[in-house]
């Protein structure tokens, strides 16, 4: 039994890559090392960024081996002789795996120089592999710059980050970059089909569909729920089971959801929470899972492909969406996101869940905000009318958009008051010249001079209130 134990490896390790053929969905980095190493041109340093579990160190082990291969250097490295075992099992004295979260300060920089200071094996290049090494301190990275602008001979640095900027600019100008992508869904099931071949395992299309999108676009992840889920399933794996096990919400629920919204129902969406809350879902959960399917409703309405959803679900979805506008969709997703945030410091996170949901039924009863601000943004001088508060659903957005039409209307007074005030001093002052002699005339225009000197200033005054008002109201 303990000896079955020690023979066990979890997929993830078993089915890593060990050359170039095996990676998947890094096509363009793996296309870029194979001509390198048959033109021999293979630089000092390289810089690989990407999300976790997407093959950013297995590349680098696959160069090493590739490099110190003894039958090499090769683009297919033969893993069966002892420098490549050794790559292998992580034992060679050339190839050095450094973790940068726990060797972060100058000191460990230091050690690694004095590790340079002895030469590879003949015919062979010293490889460092630094994982997460964005999280070396300041004092580290300068240690590096010498090192890495003239490097020592037959030495090969290679970086790895998930967060590339928090890595000195000057640490990135010495090496070669290579941006790793999210390995798409449709590449994840292939692999999982081939995994599940090779282990003789039955599992359903969704199931695996399931798994592919929860892992975030890494195969690492994706291989570690599948251990999770075979643990559970043993060698038959249903949909039904997948959902069990990472506690996932049926696309059903959040159908009933949109038609009890479109119904103006309230009752029917907080029975419908409810039931999900008492199976176990926590309210937080619950909102995460609903914005996804949200996504994937805006996506549908906006007809843009989306090639990971199952049929059947995007069948009901497309009938659905007919029944809400763009402008709804977005409204329903951004009252979630509000509430998502205000969950993490609520108390009762089941009754704020409730009250949003309650708000969601009644979205019909509101009253269109587009067209209120476009009258706004046109900067027409007539008041707008605000809408009556009994009918608004009160949230910040529409306090704030009240603010601004009453800001809108006393501006437009002021507007007024000014250009009323130029045409009465105007016809004023034609009337009264019109019955002075000359010498009146001049006397009382050097007198009107003056006075609109004066009004002058005051409309200079009362047109900066006017701007401050404005840039108020746009903060």
């Amino acid at each position: 039994m303990e000896s079955a134990m020690e023979k066990h490896k979890v997929l993830a390790l078993k089915y890593r890559p060990q050359n170039f053929r095996e990676v998947f969905g890094q096509e363009h980095i793996v296309k870029i090392f194979q001509n390198a190493i048959e033109m021999k041109k293979i630089g000092h340093a390289y810089l690989f960024t990407g999300s976790r579990g997407i093959g950013k160190t297995s590349i680098a082990r696959i160069l090493a081996k590739s490099l110190n291969c003894d039958s090499g250097p090769s683009i297919t490295p033969c893993n069966t002789c002892p420098t490549c075992r050794e790559i292998k099992d992580c034992i060679s004295k050339d190839v050095v795996e450094i973790d940068g979260a726990s060797n972060t300060g100058i000191d460990d920089i230091r050690e690694l120089q004095k590790e340079l200071l002895y030469l590879p094996s003949p015919g062979k290049n010293k490889i460092i592999i630094i994982d997460e090494v964005h999280m070396l301190s300041k004092n580290a990275f300068n240690a590096l710059l010498k090192t890495l602008e003239e490097p020592p001979e037959r030495v090969i640095f290679v970086f790895a980050t998930t967060e590339p900027h928090k890595v000195l600019p000057t640490i990135i100008s010495r090496c070669q970059r290579f941006d790793f992508k999210r390995i798409p869904v449709e590449i994840i099931i292939k692999r999982l089909k081939e995994i599940s071949k090779a282990e003789n395992i039955k599992i359903e299309d969704e199931a695996m569909l399931i798994i592919a999108k929860k892992a975030d676009g890494g195969m690492r992840d994706a291989l570690s729920l599948m251990d999770q889920v075979i643990s559970y399933c043993v060698n038959s794996i249903t949909v039904q089971n997948v959902r069990e096990i990472f506690n996932l919400i049926n696309t059903e629920v959040f159908n009933t959801f949109m038609q009890a919204i479109y119904e103006r129902n309230p009752q029917k969406i907080v029975n419908a929470f409810r039931k999900k809350i008492d199976d176990g879902i926590d309210a937080t959960e619950f909102i995460n899972n609903y914005l996804e399917y949200l996504r994937q409703f805006l996506l549908v309405k906006l007809n843009i492909d989306l090639p990971d959803m199952l049929p059947n679900e995007k069948k009901i979805i497309c009938e659905l969406v007919n029944f809400f506008s763009e402008d709804e969709i977005v409204y329903i997703i951004n009252h979630l996101i509000e509430t998502k945030n205000s969950l993490r410091t609520s108390s009762a996170p089941e009754l704020l869940s409730e009250i949003t949901f309650v708000k969601l039924a009644k979205i019909s009863d509101m009253k269109s905000m587009k067209a209120i601000l476009e009258k706004i943004q046109s900067g027409k001088e007539q008041s707008i009318e605000i809408p009556n508060p009994r009918i608004i659903t009160y949230t910040k957005e529409t306090e704030c958009l009240i603010s601004k039409i009453e800001e809108k209307n006393h501006q437009n007074e002021l507007n007024i008051r000014v250009e009323s005030a130029e045409a009465n001093s105007t016809t004023i002052q034609t009337n009264t010249e019109n019955n002075l002699n000359n010498s009146e005339k001049v006397s009382y225009r050097l007198e009107n001079e003056v006075l609109k000197r004066e009004f002058s200033n005051k409309k200079s005054e009362l047109q900066q209130f006017i701007d401050i008002t404005e840039s108020v109201r746009i903060k």
